[in-house]
């Protein structure tokens, strides 16, 4: 599962483990934020015993900050750092954090070999290709990550530039995979197993990460193991099941937040969740409005009912 910031806290992490991810990582943290004790910062790394093996990214463009971050980190239970040198947010690139690294290659070698140095952990990287599109700036940051030691390079085949639009370029994966010895992760535009399936024949990566897909369908992750495996499709979940799942959820939010905060923080997985839906425009405008737990089973019910008049929607409590 790709770290997402606003969208893999711990209740997401798990659903996805639930549903077959292999590994998943925090949000996205700055280093700066560490270093200066910020406290809903230092909340952001909440590893538990549950979620091996888990890792923790990182942001930032002090390499003196991201050491310090770095090893702090490295005693708080997780079991990998991965470094963002991808994100495409404003806010993040006008600190020169995230993708805007790209555009200082020299940066990019000593943000990674601080990290590496001061790690009692293995360190990963996430980017993108470049900052404009006619960058090959992946290919310079990725040599150079494994001559500092770094474990494993996940490529967002997009630039800075591009954000999400057009198709991401597979082939740059597998130039990536032929230029250097570590591990290579694929990323980008995996929205079905049989797209997993065509990224690892066609880059030859040595594992896929999905973002964006998962946040509607964290059950993707189970559906691409068994298609890998057996070459069989097991079927997309029903509605019903979709909104069971959203339940399932909502419950894991408000076990961990607390109502007002868990409450909140669903509305945007629970539009998500109901793309597709028949009528799932005026649910999702209704869910935008809701305040409480019981709001949601009230809505999810009567959403769940209209759709399966045979039997009652049952939820765990």
């Amino acid at each position: 599962m790709a770290p997402l910031a606003g969208i893999t806290n711990r209740p997401f992490r798990l659903l996805a483990r639930k549903n077959g991810a292999d590994i998943c990582c925090t949000e996205m943290i700055s280093s700066d934020a560490i270093v200066r004790s910020h406290k809903p910062t230092l909340e952001l790394i909440d590893i538990r015993g549950d979620e091996h093996p888990i890792g923790v990214q990182l942001f930032g463009a002090s390499p003196e900050y991201m050491a310090r971050a770095v090893a702090y980190v490295s005693d708080l239970g997780a079991d990998l750092i991965d470094l963002n040198l991808g994100c495409p947010v404003k806010k993040i690139v006008n600190k020169n954090g995230g993708a805007a690294i790209l555009k200082n290659i020299n940066l990019a070698s000593e943000l990674m070999d601080a990290a590496v140095q001061n790690s009692k952990l293995p360190i990963t990287i996430k980017m993108r290709t470049g900052w404009e599109d006619n960058s090959d700036a992946y290919l310079e940051v990725g040599k150079m990550a494994e001559k500092c030691g770094v474990a494993a390079v996940t490529l967002h085949p997009r630039s800075r530039s591009a954000g999400f639009s057009g198709k991401s370029d597979w082939r740059k994966i597998g130039i990536l995979k032929k230029e250097i010895g570590i591990p290579v992760i694929g990323n980008g535009d995996i929205n079905t197993p049989s797209d997993a399936a065509q990224m690892i024949a066609e880059t030859g990566c040595d594992a896929i990460m999905i973002g964006r897909a998962a946040m509607k369908n964290p059950y993707i992750f189970q559906q691409i193991r068994a298609f890998l495996a057996t070459g069989d499709l097991i079927p997309d979940l029903s509605i019903f099941e979709k909104v069971k799942l959203a339940m399932e959820h909502s419950l894991m939010a408000v076990e961990e937040y607390g109502e007002y905060v868990g409450v909140r923080k669903m509305r945007k997985h629970l539009s998500w969740y109901s793309k597709g839906f028949p009528g799932g425009a005026s649910l999702r405008q209704r869910l935008n409005d809701i305040d409480t737990l019981e709001d949601i089973k009230g809505l999810l019910s009567e959403f769940a009912i209209s759709i399966n008049p045979e039997g009652p929607f049952e939820y765990k409590s």
